[in-house]
């Protein structure tokens, strides 16, 4: 399974350059048929928060379409990160979605957890479903953002429900690279899945500078890429999706765990 993440600089507040950025990172470094190309977080705004609402797609209406068209035209599957997204009423989402290398519209999950230091709960709607499996390429899947990294509830549900990769799209702030880096680890390892952080990079209006970092981590928590922190890039990396058994085997917490045990079941 082919994994591809686009790691670029966010223009913030600005959908068409962004957009542009995609459809010029597909053009130049044309991914494998039939892989998987990763998004970061926000990417059609950035966080330009306070003019979210005008940033704000309806249902998705529009980026959908364009996403759908780069999956047809380069016979992928893209984890299109999340883009700010209105469901219904009045409240802004901060929505990510996929679609394979049909078009079709494979599945979407809007951000739980919102980011105080970055002040999102004063301009976005936390989502109210959880997180679920999807199906890709035959193998079940997973999908959060950014800040759901520091809730490991999340990633064992998934893992439970047989996740075998968790994708994290992210725009993620150079200060706590360390932390990027360690959780994403740990979740490979504890979950023994792979695990996809897609981030951006560079320094936004408001000081705010991302950290790259963009990186791809096996079951036994081995870095298989890794992208740099202030550079425009495409990090990928096959995964073997067998592996995850003989980490398994060698391993085996799942066989392990006593739920009876466990207070906050």
């Amino acid at each position: 399974m082919k994994t591809v993440i686009f790691q670029f600089e966010v223009v913030e507040g600005n959908y068409e350059k962004n957009l542009e950025k995609v459809q010029r990172m597909f053009k130049e470094h044309e991914p494998e048929k039939g892989s998987i190309v990763v998004l970061p977080e926000m990417w059609s705004s950035g966080y330009d928060l306070s003019n979210i609402r005008d940033h704000a797609f309806h249902d998705l209406e529009g980026v959908k379409d364009e996403i759908e068209k780069l999956a047809v035209e380069y016979g992928v599957n893209i984890v299109a990160g999340s883009v700010p997204n209105i469901k219904s009423g009045d409240d802004v989402l901060n929505t990510a979605f996929v679609v394979d290398s049909s078009g079709k519209f494979l599945h979407e999950y809007s951000k739980i957890h919102l980011v105080p230091m970055l002040k999102e709960p004063e301009y976005l709607t936390g989502g109210d479903a959880s997180v679920e499996t999807f199906d890709l390429l035959g193998d079940k899947a997973g999908l959060v953002i950014c800040y759901d990294l520091r809730f490991p509830e999340l990633f064992r549900d998934l893992a439970l429900e047989d996740a075998k990769v968790i994708f994290v799209v992210a725009e993620w702030p150079a200060e706590r690279t360390e932390h990027w880096l360690t959780l994403l680890k740990a979740r490979a390892i504890e979950n023994q899945c792979y695990i996809v952080g897609s981030n951006t990079f560079g320094k936004q209006p408001n000081g705010t500078t991302f950290a790259g970092n963009s990186i791809i981590v096996n079951p036994f928590g081995e870095v298989l890429a890794q992208g740099a922190a202030d550079a425009e890039e495409v990090v990928e990396a096959d995964i073997d999706l067998e592996y995850i058994a003989e980490v398994r085997e060698d391993v085996p917490i799942f066989k392990s765990r006593r739920r009876d045990m466990y207070k906050f079941l």
